[in-house]
């Protein structure tokens, strides 16, 4: 079911009723119908504000869209108003615009029951007992898994970006869900405007008209239908839909700040409000961006961001460039797809040093099922990463990552003695050390006191092999069952 969006009109009598982290839509009619695809004033540019409070108090400013006739039709009176419904109880709403009739309107609707799912434990955030985690708002932590480099699947569907390409059919969308979902992972990186990345075969144009050519005034809105559908499948399916507003090798940076900041404006408004969405402002922003210019979007974009859904920027290979902006709310890295699996670790170390917010390392391979891909995914998550977004054997390091308290550990390769191993340890309770090219590796046990549970975990498969205890208070060596890659898992028993 993709439902779970509620809508409303004015005059309804009956209550709305939205489940808790459901999607509650205020449906508001114009007093003179408006072009959505020639009109002026363009519609697009019309502003309406909901004043929205919640059960407990909270109050939030709410921006509108314009929606045509509210169903895929260009032409139309109607505007909309989305909120995030993450409390039980009634809510309450008022409107202020200066377009004729959607001034001074009122209305409420009640929330009660849970979102199916997931996500009934509401967004992804970050946690402030571990700000270099994301978490569930009201779960623990989580780590957040994505493939959109994926050579290994077959065409159309080896790119997540391409997911709402007019290219695509609804059909190569849902073998795409499926394969993600069939790989273990919670998280989707999805274009939002496309016309040049992936050589330009699988465009994506929220305008009117063809990625060649498109009035960047107006929107087309059965695609925006579409895109919201495809979203709240996402969320249905347990993903996270990381919607990335401006794709690179498209030229996008140097639109007019006008026509830039009239789609953020607009995806914000019609899209931030479902619960498994996060925002990426740009894919490689150096180009057409300056640092102030990509500084002013991102800030543009967070003051549209009532529902405090996260928001980066995704740069060229190497360092991010911006962590301590105010308005990053995540590390966004490119460690490069051609990086060896011990230079994806030192870049991770390197960029987690900057800022005590999560790491998210997003490109780093092509995708193919196999060793080297699987060694760089794991180089990540023992530098301390929040998530991945390419790699191999993607399910497993998820399982792995489910069981072991990694938002409570920090990257401890000192406490490798000996051999070719990474470690990650929450010191005296819990230790992670990936033997990457097996052999033997001497481990300083010296923090944990008594015996620790020890096993083997496959990285390929995820199987676990007990192991005797180890002991605490020195220094173990432990061998690992071949030469190929191994997880060594040590922890304080209960």
């Amino acid at each position: 079911m993709t439902g779970w969006i509620v809508s409303f009109a004015l005059l309804l009598a009956a209550p709305v009723v939205v489940p808790r982290h459901g999607t509650a839509e205020i449906v508001l009619t114009a007093a003179s119908s408006y072009d959505g695809a020639a009109g002026e004033p363009d519609p697009f540019d019309l502003e309406v504000t909901a004043q929205v409070v919640s059960p407990s108090g909270k109050r939030y400013e709410v921006p509108g869209f314009f929606d045509g006739d509210g169903e895929g039709g260009q032409v139309g009176r109607i505007f909309k108003v989305r909120v995030a419904a993450e409390e039980a109880g009634v809510w309450s709403w008022t409107t202020a615009s200066g377009v004729p009739g959607l001034d001074g309107l009122a209305g409420s609707f009640r929330v009660e029951g849970e979102l199916p799912g997931l996500f009934r434990q509401g967004p992804i955030g970050v946690g402030s007992g571990s700000p270099r985690a994301f978490r569930r708002r009201e779960g623990g932590p989580v780590f957040l898994l994505g493939k959109f480099l994926d050579v290994a699947a077959p065409k159309p569907i080896q790119f997540s970006h391409t997911l709402l390409s007019e290219q695509l059919s609804d059909a190569d969308r849902q073998a795409m869900l499926d394969r993600q979902v069939s790989l273990g992972l919670n998280k989707i990186d999805v274009y939002l405007a496309n016309r040049g990345d992936y050589g330009g075969a699988w465009p994506t144009t929220p305008w009117l008209g063809s990625a060649a050519a498109s009035d960047k005034r107006y929107f087309d809105l059965r695609r925006w239908r579409s895109y919201e559908e495809w979203v709240r499948r996402l969320r249905d399916a347990g993903l996270v839909a990381q919607l990335w507003f401006f794709a690179d090798d498209s030229d996008f940076g140097s639109l007019p700040d006008a026509d830039r900041r009239r789609l953020m404006r607009y995806g914000m408004a019609r899209l931030s409000a479902e619960v498994n969405t996060m925002f990426t402002l740009a894919l490689e922003w150096q180009e057409g961006w300056t640092v102030p210019k990509v500084n002013a979007d991102g800030a543009f974009l967070q003051e549209r961001n009532p529902w405090s859904r996260l928001v980066s920027v995704h740069g060229v290979t190497g360092d991010f460039a911006l962590p301590a902006a105010p308005w990053i709310d995540y590390l966004d890295l490119q460690a490069g797809n051609e990086a060896t699996p011990t230079a994806v670790h030192a870049l991770a170390l390197a960029n987690r040093a900057l800022a005590e917010k999560p790491l998210l390392v997003e490109e780093l391979g092509m995708g193919e099922e196999g060793a080297v891909n699987r060694r760089k995914a794991w180089a990540a998550f023992l530098a301390g990463a929040a998530s991945v977004g390419t790699g191999a054997s993607l399910g497993p390091l998820g399982r792995f990552a489910a069981r072991a308290p990694f938002a409570e550990m920090a990257p401890a390769d000192g406490l490798v003695l000996g051999g070719s191993a990474w470690a990650l340890a929450a010191p005296g309770s819990d230790y992670v050390v990936y033997f990457y090219n097996g052999g033997t590796v001497r481990v300083d046990l010296r923090s944990a006191s008594g015996p620790l549970q020890a096993e083997w975990y496959d990285p390929r498969d995820g199987s676990s092999h007990p192991l005797p205890a180890a002991a605490g208070g020195g220094v173990e060596s432990f061998t690992a069952p071949s030469q190929e890659d191994w997880v060594l898992y040590l922890r304080r028993p209960g």
